[in-house]
């Protein structure tokens, strides 16, 4: 998906100064960012194990919101176009608890449609011809509260418990995510109807490691990556950003430079990838693609049919 960042970042390696004023304003303003983001680099992971390390203590009080500043704040605000974000008004107004002080820009994020699936982005990125990337952090629960099952085998039955818990959860965040950013792109589709795509990334950004979920309404694409670690843990206590998670996130960001999109893949490869969205929704499909709102305070309460029904109801999104 990323191999046009992927060839720049190699042809880079051998670039002179005067190859590097000639590229593109966009992609130079790119690389500016990203060699900013290393300038400080040291200075913001300290700034987000500060944050994060706050899990650990009762007293801190750490919230969702504060994580969800933290890595806007110090990690994707920062490799993002312009460098600039902004949060869901919805939430906490508040500084960084890194002590930075820093306070985020607030907006309306809400999408959809009341009758819809309809929700609130976390953090929506500035963007190259006008169509964002978006985020969503994710407090992941560090202990999970066990049940017993039999007295005779409590600790493996709490185990199984955690897992399953665990796997719930996992299951419900990327399930939101999936629809989210089915409904951005839908979204983003009828604002920007002569756009030559419409794929769009949304980051699910967790503690320790994120995922790069991305639909592309032209073609219902639908894909989903692996996890990907945010930290080196050779050294927990004074853990450092991977060069891996910096890139990838940096080129996820300025997807509209670096995204290949779908010209080198096969009509084969591209039908095990569809969603199936449209047919999933029947006759909802007119109000998804062409009555979605955008940037909306709030909606009224009105039972809905969301993809994530149509999930549970035994459809499945395949994912490649």
């Amino acid at each position: 998906m990323f191999e046009k960042g992927v060839s720049f970042l190699k042809r880079l390696e051998n670039a002179n100064s005067e190859g590097i004023e000639q590229l593109q304003y966009t992609i130079k303003e790119a690389l500016l960012c990203l060699d900013k983001f290393y300038a400080t680099k040291g200075k913001n992971e300290s700034s987000l194990r500060k944050v994060l390390d706050m899990r650990q203590d009762e007293k801190s009080a750490i919230t969702e919101t504060d994580i969800t500043i933290a890595f806007a704040e110090h990690l994707l605000g920062k490799l993002a176009p312009d460098k600039s974000y902004t949060l869901d008004s919805r939430k906490e107004k508040k500084s960084c608890r890194c002590g930075c002080k820093k306070e985020p820009t607030y907006s309306c994020t809400g999408i959809g449609h009341e009758l819809m699936w309809h929700g609130f982005v976390d953090i929506v990125f500035s963007s190259h011809q006008g169509i964002p990337a978006i985020a969503n952090a994710v407090m992941e629960k560090e202990e999970i509260t066990s049940v017993k099952l039999d007295e005779e085998d409590d600790e493996q039955n709490e185990v199984l418990l955690d897992r399953g818990t665990k796997t719930e959860e996992k299951k419900h965040t990327l399930e939101q995510a999936f629809a989210q950013t089915i409904v951005f792109s839908l979204v983003q589709k009828q604002r920007h109807p002569d756009s030559l795509d419409h794929m769009v990334p949304n980051i699910v950004i967790y503690p320790e490691k994120f995922e790069i979920v991305m639909y592309d309404a032209d073609n219902d694409i639908l894909l989903c990556s692996n996890s990907i670690f945010l930290f080196n843990l050779d050294l927990p206590e004074n853990r450092t950003l991977t060069n891996e998670a910096v890139v990838i996130l940096w080129m996820v960001l300025h997807y509209r430079i670096f995204c290949s999109g779908f010209n080198n893949a096969s009509h084969e490869v591209l039908e095990r990838c569809k969603s199936n969205f449209k047919k999933l929704v029947g006759s909802r499909w007119d109000i998804y693609s062409n009555s979605l709102k955008y940037c909306v305070s709030g909606f009224p309460f009105i039972k809905k049919w969301s993809v994530n029904e149509l999930l549970r109801r035994g459809h499945q999104l395949h994912l490649y």
